[in-house]
């Protein structure tokens, strides 16, 4: 493996919150997952939804930006048993026991289509999680709710496809891409 840097936003996290503190793959993950969530603009005292949140590597990230004041409501569809080479039950049960545990809310074997809540969010995120997606529709889907349920619309997608994608009518899996929705 090539030598990486990690900056020092990733090195403070690593001392704040003693995640991930032996697994070099996992600190440069957290690195991009910071990065991202920076380009988010996620702010401190933010309510935030995260769909399709796996093992909670975005999760912790959107957690440290949304601030002790801010909470994290991190939903995935696949069930608590799934993932490797950590389960996302034992993954999230790590990151519940770190002080940003607090902060967040994990539900498992949550489909967005049946998730409700009267408390509003600021933002939306799904990030790293396209691919799950079936149909281009599905993903649709889950957007048009945002906007009819939480007046979330998208602000920012950041991907390297072209606009010729979202004419495709169906595929099997998304190029990797992410996003922010925000009302």
């Amino acid at each position: 493996m090539k030598s990486f840097q990690l900056n020092e936003k990733t090195k403070s996290f690593l001392a704040e919150y003693q995640l991930f503190e032996d697994d070099l793959i996992q600190q440069v993950q957290l690195q991009h997952r910071l990065e991202l969530v920076a380009a988010f603009g996620i702010q401190k005292g933010m309510r935030v939804l995260e769909i399709g949140c796996g093992q909670g590597d975005t999760t912790v990230a959107i957690a440290d930006a949304a601030g002790e004041s801010g909470s994290v409501v991190a939903i995935d569809i696949a069930s608590p048993d799934y993932g490797a080479p950590l389960t996302l039950g034992q993954a999230t049960e790590r990151i519940k026991k770190s002080s940003l545990g607090e902060r967040i809310d994990f539900h498992f074997e949550m489909d967005f289509d049946f998730f409700e809540t009267p408390i509003p969010f600021d933002v939306a995120v799904l990030s790293h999680c396209s691919w799950y997606f079936k149909e281009l529709e599905d993903l649709l889907k889950y957007f048009k709710k945002l906007v009819d349920w939480q007046n979330i619309y998208v602000l920012q997608i950041g991907t390297s496809i072209s606009p010729a994608f979202l004419s495709v009518p169906t595929f099997v899996q998304f190029p990797f891409w992410h996003c922010i929705l925000t009302p």
